[in-house]
């Protein structure tokens, strides 16, 4: 039997990013698919709303965006961390910087 590895990028993350969902009038996100590490292993894919998603990277858990590898369960190709920028009230989420004052994780729409 052949023994899988995980990445060392995968190993630093507590929480990735898969993919999507945006309010269309508004562009802040209403839901997240993300998978979140339990110990020393990933959980199944959680739904995670706008409010669960910032208080989990407020909370300091590395979050990051990115996506599943099908080779190796629980193996991401990780593209940035996701953390939340601008002034109370007016907080949004981000991959990189956005001038545009709008949620977006970079990550593909569910």
């Amino acid at each position: 039997m052949l023994a899988m590895r995980l990445s060392s990028v995968s190993r630093k993350a507590d929480i990735v990013v898969v993919a999507a969902r945006y309010d269309g009038g508004e562009g802040r996100l209403s839901q997240a698919q993300a998978y979140e590490r339990r110990g020393a292993v990933w959980g199944d894919v959680v739904l995670l709303d706008r409010e669960a998603l910032l208080g989990k990277v407020r909370s300091r858990r590395k979050v990051f965006a990115g996506e599943a590898r099908a080779e190796v369960p629980g193996d991401f190709v990780l593209r940035g961390a996701i953390r939340a920028q601008g002034a109370p009230g007016q907080t949004v989420l981000v991959q990189a910087a956005s001038a545009t004052g709008t949620d977006d994780l970079g990550v593909p729409l569910f």
